[in-house]
């Protein structure tokens, strides 16, 4: 929308290209076509230009040093003006968006312009619709976040892994893009059997198994155009042995997927987790450095810290169950541990007061299966919505957000009428003072006064990203479930720190503390359970049809929709 008092050819514009992509593999041509578009539209119009920045970087998150520069340029008056090839190139989130915002309210910025004629100028509809357009952009890239989400969970259940095919198979070409199945690639899935094979005799070592497999066996990684062809890396061998993929099976999103069963397998899952077993240092006798799902998580109520014990044990042949660790041979049939059939490697993990335990004060310890018991009641009870119930808050949450950019936008119109209302009240102050209609202290006493009757136009809050907090709750209570059900460590981790999940361990009681937004939602559930017992959010279904909500959800919703 164009504003007649502004002549737009006189101010300072700093051009601003972005692409999405880190990789330069990626829309390699992107930023030279929207820099040369940009140019034949400063060219045509004679405008100044004082700055070019380019940069490949997303815009989904905040963080990017062209964004900054440019920021900058703007707040040191330097630049009054942006040339974009569209809006959505700006920001796709919502912080940074508010920084744009933020400097058309103070007239820092004064226009925003692209080659399409869409521009923007600091007068309020324009805020709005600048501030509409890059909130929905930040909504279109969620969208396409999910899809490719989709897509990946969609060919891991079809039996996938997404990206590039494991050592040993390779991508099937002559598949659509995103959705190529696998093929065995002959030479490196024999190899890869021969390397399996020796390692589970026992007699070789990480290092000498890697040093075998270059020089004897000649392992080489798939020449690709850039990449490949060459030995693989000494890293690259654990990884090897470790990978599920190849006992048929592997995780996505902190789930399980088996393998689609035309692959063939390499190992059983039991020689997996012997595998997995062996590569532990056995030299070493402690077990604390082992990592575990709640290590570092649980407290004290008084803060002291709570430590793990890990014990690592086998089943012999012989039914005969003994740690491991240091040792070689069954201490009852005197079997050696890598000729034993059918052995079955345990794991168990403990949790303790470790302040008590050096100080000698009586303790008890908490298996790790009884945290987990306790972690996945609370979860099924509060934390596991249904895909209904996920679609309906992500709906309202961004019919809040979009409240919010409305409210924003009338409070910034009035902060412009009460900075011109201080501005003009303190010119007044000056005129009397200057005619001497009072003295230098009552001068200061009534400017005083005024600065702090007009202390809300100085106020400039830090923007918070609530919004995009909020869409991750909710995307985090459509599979946490299946992730602290799952096998992988890392992801049980990640998900516990995402929800700010804090436990307690009295050696009698477990408690769950979490961060305050997951505690806002966990008192919103019991409001609603206390109007309806019978309203479980995992199972719950918002609408029958188009309109109709279901009875069981209409008893909860207006207790739901402010929580």
């Amino acid at each position: 929308m164009k504003n007649t008092n502004l002549d737009t050819s006189k101010l300072n514009y700093v051009v601003y290209c972005r692409k999405s992509s880190e990789n330069e593999d990626k829309q390699i041509q992107s930023l030279e076509t929207q820099l040369r578009e940009i140019t034949d539209h400063v060219e045509r119009n004679g405008l100044n230009v004082v700055e070019i920045i380019q940069e490949s970087k997303s815009a989904f998150k905040t963080g990017r040093e062209g964004f900054e520069k440019m920021v900058k340029l703007i707040s040191s008056k330097k630049a009054n003006a942006i040339i974009v090839v569209r809006a959505n190139r700006i920001s796709r989130n919502p912080v940074d968006a508010g920084r744009i915002i933020e400097l058309l309210d103070e007239k820092k910025l004064l226009y925003i312009r692209t080659p399409n004629s869409t521009c923007f100028t600091g007068s309020s509809t324009d805020k709005m619709m600048i501030a509409l357009e890059l909130i929905f952009s930040k909504k279109d890239s969620d969208d396409k976040g999910d899809m490719v989400k989709e897509g990946q969970r969609t060919k891991a259940l079809n039996g996938y892994p997404h990206g590039l095919a494991a050592l040993g198979f390779l991508n099937d070409k002559s598949g659509d893009k995103g959705n190529r199945k696998w093929l065995v690639d002959d030479v490196r899935f024999g190899l890869l059997k021969i390397i399996f094979k020796k390692f589970l005799t026992g007699l070789y070592s990480g290092g000498s198994m890697y040093k075998y497999a270059v020089e004897e066996l000649k392992l080489t990684t798939v020449k690709r155009k850039k990449i490949g062809g060459g030995p693989i890396m000494p890293s690259r061998i654990n990884y090897i042995l470790k990978d599920p993929i190849y006992a048929g099976f592997f995780y996505y999103d902190g789930e399980r997927y088996e393998l689609d069963k035309s692959l063939p397998r390499i190992i059983t899952e039991e020689q997996h987790n012997k595998i997995k077993n062996m590569l532990l240092d056995r030299r070493t006798p402690k077990t604390d450095s082992y990592e575990t799902t709640y290590s570092g998580k649980i407290s004290s109520p008084e803060g002291d810290f709570i430590g793990q014990d890990v014990k690592f044990q086998v089943i012999c042949d012989c039914k005969h169950k003994f740690s491991y660790l240091n040792k070689e041979r069954c201490p009852k049939c005197d079997i050696k541990i890598e000729k034993m059939k059918n052995p079955k490697y345990l794991r168990y993990a403990y949790y303790y007061n470790v302040k008590k335990k050096k100080s000698h004060i009586p303790y008890k310890s908490i298996q790790e299966t009884k945290v987990d018991e306790k972690m996945s009641g609370y979860i099924d009870e509060y934390l596991q919505f249904s895909d209904e119930l996920a679609s309906w808050s992500k709906k309202h949450i961004l019919e809040m957000k979009q409240n919010e950019l409305s409210e924003k936008l009338v409070k910034s119109k009035n902060k412009e009428i009460r900075k011109e209302e201080y501005e003009e009240k303190r010119s007044r102050l000056r005129d009397m003072l200057r005619d001497g209609k009072f003295t230098d202290s009552e001068y200061n006493q009534d400017v005083k006064r005024l600065e702090n009757e007009y202390s809300d136009i100085k106020e400039n809050k830090e923007a918070i990203d609530w919004y995009s907090k909020l869409v991750e709750i909710v995307d985090i209570t459509k599979k946490i479930s299946r992730i602290m059900e799952g096998e992988d460590i890392e992801a049980k981790r990640n998900i516990i720190s995402k929800i700010g999940s804090n436990l307690t361990w009295d050696d009698e009681n477990l408690n769950i503390y979490n961060d305050i937004t997951i505690e806002k939602l966990v008192e919103g559930i019991k409001r609603a359970k206390q109007i309806n017992p019978e309203f479980e959010p995992r199972n719950c279904v918002v609408y029958k049809g188009p309109k109709e909500k279901t009875e069981l959800f209409n008893s909860v919703f207006s207790t739901m929709l402010p929580g």
